[in-house]
């Protein structure tokens, strides 16, 4: 996972070139006024624009993706996201949806979590679990958005 915030002039030095590049051209757009809904990036890559309440982290089930990375970066809002760096074990988890890329588990072992402010993203990579929408204190609306960047990206 890689954490990182469009506010610093600096946030791109550390991140991989194809990361910097996205996150560039993100921090180009009008975040606030985004229209809702799935949207092109560049070629391969797309984005989904999304509001909702937060909501508390219980029964929720973490998600892992196998062909896709998420840059998950929060526009409006709070937000805290449970995570594990973990490697899984995938006998936790319930059947893999290769069409949708993703996996479900109720448990995270050795979870974590990160509370995203506006402008802060973070980069889940594949095998990463997360349960994203979690609130802070409370429940509370957001507007976020999540880039999903297939794995062939960032080969060498």
């Amino acid at each position: 996972m890689l954490l990182g915030d469009l506010s610093r002039d600096d946030y791109i030095l550390s991140l991989p070139p194809v990361f910097a590049r996205l996150c560039t051209k993100l921090k180009t757009l009008d975040l606030v006024n985004l229209p809702l809904g799935w949207q092109d990036v560049e070629e391969g890559v797309r984005m989904n624009v999304m509001e909702f309440e937060t909501s508390s982290p219980e029964g929720k089930k973490a998600e892992l993706h196998r062909k896709f990375i998420d840059i998950q970066l929060l526009i409006s809002g709070e937000e805290a996201i449970e995570y594990s760096l973990a490697y899984p074990n995938l006998a936790l988890y319930d059947e893999y949806r290769d069409e949708d890329d993703y996996q479900l588990t109720p448990t995270l072992e050795h979870k974590n979590v990160v509370i995203l402010k506006p402008n802060m993203f973070a980069i889940f990579l594949p095998y990463e679990p997360h349960t994203p929408g979690n609130f802070v204190t409370e429940s509370k609306p957001l507007k976020k958005l999540v880039v999903k960047v297939p794995v062939e990206m960032i080969g060498g």
